[in-house]
């Protein structure tokens, strides 16, 4: 979900080179904070407009079409305020995003994926810490999301949540039942149910495009556990997971389910066309996010004819499996000319019962005390994260690992090596120890 900057290291580097550069601070000091006082101060009206530039990572018909109603009820009680909501789609979502910050042309962003990192080292991100924390929208976020907002920066929050992410697996019933083959527990029964496989019909949604590295992690960690530190890419041992002999057997099974398991086009399936085959019936095991529920029950069938069912993500020999609870949110960009209004917007969308419709229309883990209760959040598809969160065996991360600073440059460089492990021009030896060479290196390790 983000990026943690904790260390004492880090702090020491900050005082240095507060240090080294203290004539510059001096000189601009009194300049540069006139200017944050500007930015946290602005005040528009009918006759002296602003207009907030907010882009969307995660844009869809389930959510975009809310936000806009939010930003114009936002716009109703706040004369001379607009917003405008940027939603690309979500393979170009990233890169859009990256350019807007890089710009200084953006107010409000949505930093998944390794973007919060990337945006925190470049300072992209302002610190809403001091004004957040006065606002009643921070008031009514449960425990659990308060820890959240500031696991960038302990003590500092530089992201709000806007919701949980929990995979669990979606899984069309008639094939199998069909076929007299029971739904898949384990890593291995996916690839032992191939064998049910039809013509232009298959059982993995394997995600070949960006983000398939997401892929060797499930299984990786699945065989390692419950030998996984609180972070999930290290060893208890402090060591990485990826040089095990455990992830070898786990990633050769991948590559064979891939291979053998999962359409041939999966090669090219990035979060869309994975769900659309699933809805469509290419594939009928399919492992996402929370907010899938509410798209499969629309697309394919509704949730309580039977036709698709919740099940846990697949566990590895020794009947573990483990996942990072990942949190969206939105972030105010540094670069923003009115932070005080970027976060009151955010405050506004975060207060229920705007949160609480969002959380519903778009199928997210809810942030918010009130919501949180609700049973909508508890009963029918959504009944199986109740099951994953009482199952000991499925281990449930910090997120520490994934929040690294080296993560998004570990995101990239495998997701090239899944490509080429695909096309068989590296080995999953090779992939493996490279891997393991980079967490247990000092980018990871400092």
């Amino acid at each position: 979900m983000s990026q943690r900057i904790s260390t004492r290291k880090a702090a020491a580097v900050v005082a240095s080179l507060a240090l080294a550069f203290g004539g510059i601070t001096a000189a601009t000091s009194s300049a540069a904070t006139a200017k944050v006082a500007k930015d946290w101060s602005c005040k528009p009206t009918a006759k002296s407009p602003v207009k907030l530039r907010m882009i969307e990572y995660f844009a869809g018909p389930a959510r975009t079409p809310l936000l806009n109603a939010f930003a114009r009820q936002f716009e109703a009680a706040h004369p001379g305020v607009s917003i405008d909501l940027i939603s690309p789609s979500q393979a170009d979502s990233p890169a859009k995003i990256t350019q807007l910050l890089q710009a200084g042309n953006v107010d409000i962003v949505e930093p998944a994926g390794a973007l919060m990192g990337q945006a925190l080292t470049a300072k992209q991100l302002a610190d809403i810490t001091t004004y957040f924390k006065k606002t009643k929208g921070y008031a009514t976020l449960t425990p659990y999301s308060k820890q959240q907002a500031e696991l960038s920066v302990p003590g500092h929050i530089y992201m709000i949540p806007s919701g949980y992410y929990t995979k669990a697996a979606f899984v069309r019933t008639d094939p199998f039942k069909a076929a007299g083959i029971a739904i898949p527990k384990t890593w291995q029964d996916i690839y032992d149910a191939k064998k049910m496989q039809k013509s232009n019909e298959f059982v993995y949604a394997m995600r070949g495009a960006r983000a398939s590295f997401t892929q060797a992690v499930f299984i990786t960690r699945a065989y390692n556990a419950p030998d996984l530190s609180a972070g999930g890419l290290y060893t208890k041992a402090g060591k990485s997971i990826f040089g095990t002999a455990a992830s070898q057997t786990a990633l050769d099974l991948m590559m064979k389910i891939w291979k053998d398991a999962a359409p041939p086009a999966s090669v090219g399936w990035g979060y869309p066309e994975m769900v659309q085959g699933f809805i469509d019936g290419v594939a009928d095991y399919l492992i996402q996010d929370n907010e899938v529920i509410q798209m499969v029950d629309e697309k394919f069938s509704p949730y309580s004819d039977g036709k698709w069912v919740m099940s846990q993500i697949p566990k590895g020999p020794n009947g573990y499996s483990a996942q990072d609870i990942g949190g969206g949110g939105w972030s105010v960009a540094q670069a923003s000319k009115c932070k005080n209004i970027a976060t009151d917007f955010l405050d506004f969308i975060t207060q229920d019962p705007q949160h609480s419709s969002f959380a519903r229309a778009y199928g997210v883990g809810p942030v918010t005390t009130t919501a949180s209760k609700d049973l909508f959040f508890k009963t029918g598809a959504w009944a199986i994260y109740d099951k994953i969160g009482k199952d000991p065996k499925e281990i449930k991360l910090d997120g520490s690992d994934t929040a690294k600073l080296c993560y998004g440059e570990f995101f990239t460089t495998a997701d090239k090596d899944m490509q080429e492990l695909w096309k068989g021009t590296k080995t999953t030896a090779t992939a493996l120890s490279e891997w393991a060479a980079f967490w247990d290196g000092p980018k990871c390790k400092a």
